[in-house]
């Protein structure tokens, strides 16, 4: 790599860790000139303190809202990606379900979690259910948007195969969709996090949701920072987790492509 190339790779690393070290900076000197007993401001060597004096329970409930993410979004995607192919194989009977699916999503996330934990209880059941309801809708519009919109070339080449619709959708639709459908679950995968983190809200006996709840009735303020910093930083991962399965997935794609090059 000459010089005149490393310059732009510098700049695009350098400029963002300077812009994030100026804010830490910032907020540090902020939440020392603020500090006092249920400040809300918090300084971030408070916030690292606490998540360090505190990281057994932290993972502890970290785990357990993950794997309700986890099992939520398994099932959302699903549920999603069979109804999407549902809406493309048979469009009268497609088109009736996916208005279905879009009243369920208009109602509130926080709105049908309560009905849903007092019908399945306060166990894991309810967490997932309401993980699955939050992401499933992202994964629809986007997997059936991608197999409407194709290119019509593909189909014609499935024609003059004489490949039938199943063989031609795993054949040639599927990988032509796949960007599209981890694109998806980019959106998905936090949206089935924050689902169950309110899940948790409506009642739990653990979880991230249950904490957040507890520094927050009970004043700890560093404790609600430092919850609400993990609860990002794992929605982040979350995102980054896709966004590599993604192009590992479809190398093919400029996406994949353009990772390679940076």
């Amino acid at each position: 790599m000459s010089r005149s190339q490393a310059r732009p790779a510098v700049r695009r690393f350098a400029v963002p860790i300077a812009f994030y070290l100026l804010l830490f900076a910032a907020w540090q000197f902020a939440g020392q000139a603020t500090q006092a007993p249920g400040s809300v401001l918090v300084p971030p060597t408070v916030i690292v303190q606490t998540a360090i004096d505190r990281w057994q329970p932290l993972m502890l409930v970290s785990g357990v809202t993950l794997l309700e993410a986890g099992l939520g979004f398994l099932i959302g995607a699903s549920c999603a990606i069979v109804l999407a192919i549902v809406v493309d194989r048979f469009r009268l009977v497609g088109e009736a379900l996916f208005r279905v699916a879009l009243v369920l999503y208009a109602i509130p996330v926080i709105a049908i979690a309560a009905p849903l934990t007092a019908w399945l209880g306060l166990g894991m059941g309810s967490k997932v259910a309401v993980a699955a309801l939050a992401c499933y809708f992202p994964v629809l519009v986007n997997l059936s948007g991608a197999l409407r919109t194709l290119d019509p070339r593909i189909d014609e080449l499935g024609r003059v195969l004489a490949l039938g619709y199943w063989r031609r959708l795993w054949s040639l639709r599927a990988p032509a969709v796949l960007p599209a459908l981890f694109s998806s679950f980019k959106i998905a995968g936090p949206a089935a996090f924050i689902g169950a983190l309110i899940a948790e809200w409506m009642g739990a006996e653990i979880g991230l949701g249950v904490l957040l709840l507890q520094a927050m009735f009970s004043f700890n303020v560093p404790l609600l920072w430092t919850v609400l910093l993990v609860a990002t930083v794992l929605n982040g991962l979350i995102v980054v987790l896709f966004e590599v399965v993604g192009r590992v997935a479809v190398p093919w794609h400029a996406s994949a492509q353009r990772g390679q090059e940076q």
